[in-house]
């Protein structure tokens, strides 16, 4: 009985402390954001100080490569310390269904 409590207690210590805590799943909000009108701003302010993608051409660059979905929406380590809101989050993720559209 005390192994298999002391077993469980070592089991949710692990399980709580997964990376994926804090994580949402975005969704689509039905919104059509595009380059110009909402992801630029966002950059802008999240992004600038260690990145720069000051245009839409700098920014295609991970766009292509798939590491803005995977860092940004998957994994949410970018920008460092997860500092993006779950409604801009939902409408990057419009913004990546629609497909990633400048104007």
């Amino acid at each position: 009985m005390k192994n298999a409590l002391f077993l469980l207690m070592i089991l949710f210590a692990f399980t709580s402390c997964k990376k994926s805590k804090g994580k949402i799943s975005p969704v689509c909000d039905g919104s059509a954001p595009t380059y110009t009108n909402f992801v630029a701003n966002l950059i802008s302010s999240k992004c600038a100080s260690c990145h720069d993608y000051s245009t839409y051409a700098k920014l295609n660059v991970i766009i292509q490569s798939g590491k803005f979905t995977k860092e940004v929406l998957t994994n949410q380590t970018m920008p460092e310390g997860n500092s993006i809101s779950e409604a801009d989050l939902n409408k990057l993720q419009c913004w990546v269904e629609n497909g990633f559209p400048e104007n």
